[in-house]
């Protein structure tokens, strides 16, 4: 069974990751580093988001940063490349603990995010609300808002 955490956070940045272990902040020069490479720029790379811990909503992470890696294309993970830098988002995040392959830079104390069941809303500082797929009375989940502080005691 998967340790799920659940937490407020903010998009710090965008971290895109070589198969020879570096590490990019810029999409330009890690591109530039796939081309002059000899690995497959499609293959041996990754990407994870760098973000700060507002909240823990469910769970026990200390840290005030984690990073959240993306999928591989293969297993049930959620793609991360649509979060927004500086944007607050409530992540369903848990510790994927690989036995195989993991993505360049990817370690043990790091998160993912499942795709096979909603794992994100994006927090509305402004009414303190999320926003995103919700189940409704009816069972039928559609984009809407919610309240944040009902959404937590749902949680906890």
């Amino acid at each position: 069974m998967k340790k799920e955490e659940v937490i407020k956070g903010k998009i710090i940045e965008h971290i895109y990751h070589t198969e020879n272990g570096k590490r990019f902040t810029d999409y330009d020069k890690y591109f530039a580093e796939t081309l002059n490479n000899k690995f497959d720029p499609y293959y041996g790379t990754g990407e994870s988001i760098k973000v700060k811990i507002i909240e823990i909503i469910k769970g026990k992470e200390e840290r005030k940063f984690i990073e959240i890696f993306d999928t591989d294309g293969v297993d049930c993970r959620a793609s991360i490349s649509e979060f927004k830098t500086g944007k607050t988002y409530i992540f369903a995040t848990y510790k994927p603990h690989r036995t195989g392959t993991k993505l360049p830079n990817e370690s043990d104390n790091d998160y993912a995010i499942g795709s096979c069941y909603e794992s994100t809303l994006e927090y509305l500082l402004k009414t303190n609300e999320v926003f995103g797929m919700i189940k409704g009375k009816s069972y039928k989940q559609k984009n809407r808002k919610y309240c944040y502080e009902k959404l937590k005691r749902k949680i906890t």
